[in-house]
């Protein structure tokens, strides 16, 4: 199988630096599980940092899809966290237009002949699973469920799985900053995609 990966800093971890062009987070992680597994899994990252849907997307225009199976779609943190945090002059992008971005995306991987994309759900910003940031991340998953209905894509509850495991082992420092994954965060975020999207294993919470 052949996965192209875009999306934000969650995914990037530093490929362009990789000779493997995977990186140090979740998908170099989810590589791993399948090998383990002896399943078949290639994977292209172009995700960068600081991007909203509206650059995954532009740069979704420009990807060269040939032979890819599956696309995962991982957006959505920068594009409401642009309200509190200042970024590059970049302006929030609100949930309805966060799904019409994702709707956009889903089309254009019909066209390219893509079989599979999956939608994964951002995750949290802040360490506080209730803080205002986090709660108002309810109508970005809520737009991600649509459209996956709409497109008959793969819901992968990537934010709903991590801010359960946050609330449920709440001494694990699960990220740098609140928003960032350490290591132990991308492996979480990896066993959801693998449970999720290829049908592996589930690694329980608490």
């Amino acid at each position: 199988m052949n996965l192209l990966v875009l999306g934000d800093s969650l995914s990037d971890g530093g490929w362009e630096r990789d000779p493997a062009k995977m990186g140090s987070a979740w998908p170099s992680a989810l590589a791993r599980l399948a090998n383990d597994a002896s399943e078949s899994l290639s994977v292209v990252n172009r995700s960068r940092g600081g991007w909203r849907s509206v650059e995954i997307l532009a740069d979704a225009r420009e990807a060269d899809m040939a032979g890819v199976d599956v696309l995962a779609l991982f957006a959505g943190a920068n594009d409401l966290w642009r309200r509190w945090k200042a970024w590059g002059g970049q302006a929030p992008i609100d949930a309805e237009d966060y799904g019409r971005n994702l709707t956009s995306l889903c089309k254009l991987a019909r066209e390219r002949f893509v079989a599979t994309v999956w939608i994964l759900t951002p995750c949290l910003l802040h360490a506080d699973p209730d803080h205002v940031w986090n709660r108002e991340m309810g109508e970005y998953r809520e737009a991600c469920a649509r459209v996956a209905s709409a497109f008959q894509a793969v819901l992968i509850p990537t934010g709903e799985e991590f801010e359960a495991s946050v609330r449920a082992l709440p001494e694990v420092r699960w990220t740098y900053d609140g928003v960032h994954p350490r290591p132990v965060g991308q492996e979480r975020l990896a066993w959801t995609v693998y449970h999720a999207g290829m049908k592996g294993n589930e690694l329980p919470v608490g």
